[in-house]
């Protein structure tokens, strides 16, 4: 062999190294972006979980409540919680210190 091809044997040898180098670190970014992808879907499904549960116990609580054709006490409730109403001989206190 000559000396010539030689030498281009080691160049296509190194860019052929180079190459894989370079694929092989693609390949750990992608992995790493995968799983951070993965672990932030997660997250987010487990928030949708928390937030269906926290539907349901609404749901079966209007369900409650509308099986028991008692419609003075959801009014009432939507009274104290929604619109801040009380009784007349209640004293509500409230935590201004946060401010």
């Amino acid at each position: 062999m000559t000396k010539k091809k030689k030498e281009e044997k080691n160049v296509l040898k190194g860019c052929t190294l180079a190459i894989m180098i370079i694929t092989v670190l693609a390949c750990f970014g992608s992995i790493i972006s995968t799983q951070a992808s993965l672990a932030e879907k997660r997250e987010e499904l487990h928030e949708l979980e928390m937030k269906t549960e926290e539907i349901k116990s609404q749901n079966e609580e209007y369900q409650r409540l509308f099986n028991a054709d008692d419609i003075n006490s959801y009014k009432e409730k939507l009274a104290i919680e929604n619109m801040n109403y009380a009784y007349p001989n209640e004293i509500r206190f409230y935590d201004t210190s946060r401010n």
